[in-house]
């Protein structure tokens, strides 16, 4: 499970700090930087799948020439905020009841490409570190670029752990580690590290993607939705999911729908047709965006993906309103119960009223003042903001720019403070 995240000199961030629950919903306007948030978990992400610094922020392509990576926007050029050639990211990770703080920071200055300025994993709570890059006896080799040091604990000191191997700055160093023979300790941490950020799923769901047949056996959801029509079928296997997902289908749709059926094509490929109680079957390539939209959502969180994360551009795209507090009551449900995270962007201010309290207590607002740049803010800390909420609904205070005036106002009273506190 993902705690925390950190962006400092990250595109628009100039330095954040936020926590991630079980379901995180970001609002704020356009250009505000929530798209940034996801690029900053698509670098991590692409830690988590080991890939080189230069193809994390670029492009990878495969066999064939097939792009298998897509890179962040702007890529390696755009990645630092103006003016900055480096920008570090961290991130907190829960493994076993244990916190692990994993921070990467990434120098760009460099003409043969990107490489890692500073990397490190803690332990959160005892602030005792596992590894990190930054021995003080020898800054000549350790900035080397063809062998970045890396020191381990050993007696309760910070002295390394017999002969250091040489690590290469180009890829990050937790994947290095974890596939080489570092004390063990440092060796399953780093793997566990990993493993959280290979779990990252963004998905920027594309109804013309799941109105395509799939093969049975495919049971990985795609980006887009690709591959819904076999991902539903390993679902609907298990009886109860497959009652349970039409029971959501009928609350979320005026369709009144009592089975699914996977019909096969000549190739072998299935498509979705949904059967409703009038014997009318409806196939995915006749059935609205908003029903294809719901139920790759619901299928991406049932599947037996290895995906425990989610990132959701506009997840509640194409969802009546009426329907609305429905859909974030599933949301919140499967979290719950599938121990998965879900992580949601969305411009609609009728989306904060149907929050849980835990997920309006993680709920972000992201917003810009001044040159700054991005900023990020619990929703609920926004000062008096309970008080308000007794006779105001919190959409609509979104709807009417009400979340980021208070923001601006509280850091102009902060400020106000500080100045007082220096006299």
């Amino acid at each position: 499970m993902l705690e925390h995240l950190s962006l400092q000199n990250f595109k628009s961030f100039k330095d954040a700090d936020f926590d991630i629950g079980r379901l995180t919903l970001i609002v704020g306007t356009n250009a505000s930087g929530k798209s940034n948030i996801r690029d900053a978990l698509r670098v991590l992400h692409g830690v988590g799948l080991g890939y080189p610094l230069a193809e994390i922020l670029g492009e990878k392509y495969g066999p064939g020439g097939i792009l298998t990576w897509r890179g962040i926007r702007g890529g390696a050029r755009e990645a630092a905020r103006f003016g900055h050639s480096r920008f570090m990211l961290g991130c907190t990770i829960l493994v076993a009841e244990q916190p692990l703080l994993y921070r990467i920071a990434i120098d760009l200055s460099d003409s043969t490409g990107p490489q890692v300025a500073e990397e490190s994993l803690w332990h959160a709570k005892s602030e005792a570190f596992i590894w990190d890059t930054n021995p003080t006896d020898d800054p000549v080799e350790q900035h080397n670029e063809h062998a970045l040091r890396v020191r381990f604990p050993r007696g309760g000191r910070h002295k390394a752990h017999g002969p250091v191997a040489p690590f290469s700055p180009n890829r990050p160093l937790v994947v290095q580690i974890a596939g080489g023979t570092p004390p063990p300790a440092a060796k399953k941490a780093s793997e566990d590290v990993l493993d959280a950020l290979r779990g990252i799923r963004f998905l920027d769901l594309d109804p013309d993607a799941m109105r395509v047949p799939s093969q049975p056996g495919q049971v990985i959801l795609g980006d887009r939705g690709e591959n819904l029509s076999s991902v539903l079928q390993a679902i609907c296997n298990d009886k109860q999911r497959r009652v349970t997902l039409l029971e959501w289908l009928r609350a979320l749709t005026p369709m009144d729908a009592i089975d699914f059926e996977f019909i096969p094509d000549f190739s072998g490929r299935v498509l979705l047709h949904l059967v409703e109680s009038s014997g009318a079957k409806v196939s995915a390539v006749s059935a609205s965006d908003g029903t294809l939209r719901f139920l790759a959502l619901i299928a991406a969180l049932l599947s037996p993906d290895s995906g425990r994360i989610y990132f959701f551009e506009e997840f509640d795209n194409g969802i009546h309103p009426t329907r609305l507090h429905l859909l974030l009551q599933l949301v919140q449900q499967v979290c719950k119960q599938e121990a998965v995270q879900v992580i949601g962007t969305t411009h609609n201010p009728a989306m904060l009223a149907f929050l849980e309290e835990d997920a309006l207590n993680h709920a972000l607002l992201v917003y810009r003042h001044d040159s700054s740049g991005s900023r990020v803010r619990k929703i609920a800390d926004l000062p008096n903001l309970r008080e308000i909420l007794k006779t105001q609904d919190l959409g609509r205070l979104h709807a009417t720019g009400w979340l980021e005036n208070a923001a601006i106002f509280s850091e102009a009273d902060d400020d106000d403070a500080d100045t007082e506190g220096v006299g």
